[in-house]
């Protein structure tokens, strides 16, 4: 049974939460709080298994309140979000912070409260199971026996991430060198109104140049990609033998958008054996098969360790299926891929 907390300042929301949460089975309410001064002692007090936490409250709001959380006594927290572009930009914080996923804040459209009421219920479930207490001294790097092939060279890079993802993009990308040398796409799982800005932030704290992909722009070294949200983002080859980018609504029927899969295919059948695929934190399999064909080309995938990932979901997919050429913890990856960019 997964215990949860529900903080905001809102009497009407904090029963519109308990409501859609009680209806699952698995979800017990461990109690309440209107404030983020509250939030944080009920959190040490009442020992939840997932905080969902509003931004805007009074005494101490929701991002102080998750930083302390995170600082005193780390426990999953699943931010309730307006779905504005201020309210985007406090969840990206907030994300990079620690939290482990976002929900949009219920609504007193029935029409929506269905719907809402399974996305808060399987992100709350979700969050449970998350590793918020990351291990900082487990750095050994683990390589399968007689997989890598001697003398690869990067020539393009395809991180494929989901929940947990901002907080180690931003342990990632900002380690990038500005003479990396390759482009790097990325696939973070995330709304429309968040990838901009998600981009605009890494960028800010980056030497490497970061930016939300455009469709048809050609494809330069030492940039990275951001995939936009609600979309599809294919690499393709030009007629006159130059790489851009293709942005496309993607089919109808995709699961995910962005979608791991389909970009990192793209990117695999444009680079062949210069392709490193690296698979972080997130909850499912997308980009599994994609991996496996990158193997196929010859490429080199990394995936990320149990021990720093939030949700050891994608990477352990890659690693059972046989494609994993390096196992590290997200604090190694960004040198790994310099070395091998390098190399």
């Amino acid at each position: 049974m997964v215990r949860a907390l529900i903080a905001d300042d809102s009497l009407f929301m904090r029963r519109a939460i308990s409501r859609m949460l009680a209806s699952s089975q698995e979800i017990e309410i461990a109690g309440f709080a209107a404030n983020g001064k509250e939030a944080l002692e009920k959190t040490i007090e009442l020992k939840p298994d997932v905080v969902t936490m509003d931004v805007e409250m009074p005494v101490m709001d929701g991002i102080e309140a998750l930083g302390k959380i995170m600082e005193i006594c780390p426990t999953p927290v699943v931010m309730i979000s307006t779905m504005t572009k201020r309210g985007a930009e406090v969840t990206l914080k907030a994300l990079s912070m620690g939290a482990v996923d976002f929900v949009e804040k219920p609504s007193s459209y029935s029409s929506e409260l269905e719907e809402q009421r399974k996305a808060i219920i399987y992100k709350v479930l979700n969050a449970a199971r998350a590793n918020v207490r990351v291990k900082r001294t487990e750095g050994n790097i683990y390589i399968p026996p007689k997989t890598v092939r001697p003398g690869f060279k990067a020539e393009a890079v395809i991180i494929g991430v989901s929940t947990g993802g901002p907080k180690t993009l931003h342990e990632i990308v900002p380690k990038l060198p500005s003479n990396l040398g390759v482009p790097v796409f990325i696939v973070q799982h995330m709304p429309a109104l968040f990838t901009g800005n998600f981009a605009a932030e890494l960028d800010r704290v980056s030497n490497i140049k970061v930016k939300e992909a455009r469709d048809g722009e050609p494809v330069m070294p030492n940039t990275v990609y951001i995939a936009p949200g609600g979309r599809q983002m294919e690499i393709f080859r030009t007629l006159t033998a130059k790489i851009a980018v293709k942005v496309t609504d993607g089919p109808e029927d995709a699961l995910y958008k962005p979608c791991v899969d389909i970009t990192a295919f793209s990117v695999a059948e444009t680079y062949k054996a210069g392709t490193l695929g690296v698979m972080l934190t997130g909850m499912g399999n997308d980009g599994a098969r994609a991996f496996g064909y990158i193997k196929k080309c010859g490429g080199i995938n990394i995936v990320e360790a149990e021990s720093t990932a939030v949700i050891f979901g994608m990477p352990k997919v890659v690693l059972d299926s046989g494609n994993a050429d390096f196992v590290l913890p997200s604090f190694k990856i960004a040198e790994k891929i310099k070395e091998l960019a390098y190399a």
